[in-house]
């Protein structure tokens, strides 16, 4: 699949459980062009500060197949990481990242998310599909969420 076909996808898998999860973040890990962890963030629902998407997909990962199988795995995602997601994502390998909507997350501006990864050897690709993920927040909006 292609990273636009993957972004339909993991866009679709998260509007469908938005209002679930009060969130327009969900998240793909992705292998050998097929997703092996689907995950979505559930701060609100979970009272946890650290319960974002990226997190969740990287420690359920690890527990199903080790932290070695990530070498390679790319990660889709539909919000710009955050600096925690981001170091993360570094620390476990990941090649490639591709986001949907763009947020300033604390990063002082838009283009240190990329030149972070880069540092790191991180491919970086986004926005892409970043109305589409943006539809997906007004969803919320819309239901006051």
């Amino acid at each position: 699949m292609t990273d636009i076909e993957i972004m339909r996808t993991l866009i679709a898998y998260t509007r469908e459980r938005a209002l679930e999860h009060k969130t327009f973040t969900g998240c793909f890990i992705v292998k050998d062009g097929e997703v092996w962890q689907k995950s979505m963030t559930s701060i609100a629902v979970d009272q946890n500060p650290l319960a974002h998407a990226e997190l969740k997909a990287l420690h359920a990962f690890i527990a199903q197949y080790g932290a070695a199988d990530l070498q390679g795995c790319q990660l889709y995602t539909t919000q710009q990481p955050c600096p925690m997601c981001a170091s993360a994502i570094v620390w476990c390998g990941i090649e490639k990242v591709v986001f949907g909507l763009r947020s300033d997350h604390q990063w002082e501006t838009f283009d240190h998310v990329h030149r972070f990864f880069a540092a790191a050897g991180v491919a970086c690709v986004g926005p892409m599909r970043e109305d589409e993920c943006r539809a997906i927040d007004e969803l919320l909006t819309a239901h006051g969420i």
